[in-house]
């Protein structure tokens, strides 16, 4: 009994010394749809004139198959949402969820950066060809000369950066669950192998140097680039919550939580090529290279890229090429040009395909299959 008090005693005493990622990481174990109630956050207010999604008269007449619902029901999916030409055709809740319920994001945030660089591009505060080192100063061990923000929106900088998601001692856990997102740009290194701009690579602290980009040349925090660009002039019907850091700094690579209806806004903008009603906000030459595969980039495996735009995947699916957000817990906003359609899932649960190097395994498929069965385009077990 002593050794297991004596044990139970150092345990405590190495949580209590440990930093506040490794405290927060042990606790929490692993990133909750519902995170957003144990961060700090900044608030993105709805429009001052919100404009609901008018509502096809087909709604919910066409369903996915009952294979699909309980697909959806294994995975704990949350929201499905379907938008055809600007209307609703499709809409159903799980997991006592509902329209007004807000639910975190993960890496769909990072397409919203990228949006956000478009307009930082069109107002000539920032160019792709821009030295990433006179963008962030605040990235103390990254030399000037040594990446562009090319290099960060493809994700191709070639970060000494392990996107370990399991490992608590990890940046990728510190960036998620620590506290001081200053402290931990000081800590990021450019590999010496001098592959940037060439390697893609998947590292979530490529996003996390664009949202010090967007506050650095506005002198505004992202959300308050995000109300001012997208969620105000969209019409979100809600407010949405961006976590943040203990001094206000969000972590802009994941935690933007919203409803399925605003998140669908975001894909009805890119879809209309970074028009909204009558409004142009972002620029559509640039809506198109965010959503092109960044040319001449290959994977460790030698594989040509196609399938990663500026912070976009892109998946081809049947006829379809199909840009997309997306986030680690099955989170997605497909945009799917040939239909002139929008498809939003949001859920708490995914299964990966270990072997799949671009990514494209059945799950992501089949909430397009799923979409496509709602507007017509596809059969069950076609």
């Amino acid at each position: 009994m002593r050794k297991i008090l004596l044990s139970a005693g150092v345990l405590a005493v190495l949580y209590f010394v440990a930093p506040v990622h490794v405290q927060m990481g042990l606790k929490h174990v692993f990133a909750d749809v519902d995170d957003y109630k144990i961060f700090d956050k900044n608030t993105l207010s709805k429009s001052t004139q919100p404009k609901p999604w008018p509502v096809s008269e087909n709604y919910n007449k066409n369903a996915p198959s009952d294979e699909l619902l309980q697909f959806f029901k294994d995975r704990q999916t949350c929201a499905f949402l379907v938008i055809k030409d600007g209307q609703i055709v499709y809409e159903n809740y799980w997991e006592e969820y509902t329209k007004e319920t807000i639910s975190g994001s993960f890496s769909m945030a990072k397409t919203v950066n990228a949006i956000l660089i478009g307009k930082l591009i069109e107002q000539g505060k920032v160019k792709v060809t821009d030295d990433i080192k006179k963008l962030v100063p605040q990235l103390t061990q990254v030399k000037e000369g040594e990446l562009t923000l090319r290099d960060v929106l493809t994700m191709s900088a070639n970060l000494d950066w392990s996107e370990s998601y399991w490992n608590i001692f990890s940046l990728t856990a510190e960036s998620y669950y620590g506290d001081d997102l200053d402290k931990l740009m000081g800590k990021i290194k450019v590999r010496k192998d001098k592959q940037q701009g060439k390697l893609w690579e998947y590292q979530s602290a490529c996003t996390q140097i664009l949202g010090y980009v967007i506050k650095n040349a506005t002198g505004k925090s992202v959300a308050e680039n995000a109300q001012q660009y997208l969620w105000e002039p969209l019409g979100a019907e809600s407010d949405a919550l961006w976590s943040t850091d203990k001094n206000g700094m969000e972590k802009s690579f994941c935690c933007l939580n919203a409803t399925a209806r605003d998140f669908a806004r975001l894909g009805q903008m890119v879809l209309q090529h970074g028009k909204w009603d009558t409004l142009q906000l972002i620029d559509s030459t640039y809506i198109h290279d965010m959503t092109t595969a960044a040319a001449g980039l290959k994977d460790k495996d030698g594989n040509t890229l196609d399938w990663y735009g500026y912070q976009t995947w892109i998946i081809h699916y049947e006829r379809h090429t199909i840009p997309y957000f997306r986030g680690i817990l099955g989170q997605f906003i497909y945009v799917i040009p040939n239909e002139n359609a929008v498809v939003v899932r949001l859920g708490k649960k995914i299964k990966k395909d270990s072997d799949d190097p671009k990514a494209e395994h059945r799950d992501i498929k089949n909430y397009i299959e799923a979409g496509l069965q709602v507007l017509g385009k596809s059969k069950p077990n076609s």
